[in-house]
């Protein structure tokens, strides 16, 4: 709504939905804009509400006291034909015992998936255990020093010798 002149009809919209109090915060400051700019779309707007204001005055139809009665006989026939399938009782204790059982292979694959995975060899921990004998033996002097570079510092084979081979 940047133009000024006879609206179009994406502007004429936007215009409607911003008289009805519809229109988002974007819509509603482009209107505003154009309405501040064209004398054109102002009286459009004008005319508008005017018209608007004209239908309260119209008097409002009340449908006749025999609205309801009618309109229910005319679904009683179509809510008759309508067939409900005879009531199954084994479908509802298959669809409970089919969810019991998912669950059950849910549960079974699950801790067996988690044993599989976790699940190590004594022999592994072992070998695990004697990789980290050095950490384990000296744990406690590890805890006593202040950050990891002084640790990383007493690694180096030259400062006290590598132990490393055993002995």
């Amino acid at each position: 709504m940047d133009k000024t002149g006879p609206l179009d009809d994406d502007e004429r919209e936007d215009l409607v939905a911003y008289l009805d109090g519809e229109a988002d915060d974007d819509t509603a400051r482009r209107v505003e804009a154009k309405l501040s700019l064209d004398p054109a779309a102002r009286a459009e707007a004008d005319t508008l509400r005017r018209t608007w204001e004209l239908l309260d005055f119209l008097p409002r139809a009340e449908p006749s006291p025999s609205f309801t009665h009618r309109t229910l006989e005319r679904v009683q026939p179509v809510r008759s034909t309508m067939v409900r399938p005879p009531p199954r009782p084994w479908r509802r204790w298959a669809l409970a015992a089919g969810w019991a059982a998912a669950v059950v292979a849910a549960a079974v694959g699950g801790f067996a998936g988690v044993r599989q995975v976790t699940h190590r060899s004594r022999a592994d921990r072992d070998q695990e255990l004697v990789r980290d004998l050095r950490i384990i033996e000296n744990f406690r002097a590890y805890q006593r020093a202040d950050d990891i570079d002084f640790l990383r510092e007493l690694d180096q084979p030259d400062l006290f010798g590598d132990d490393r081979s055993g002995s």
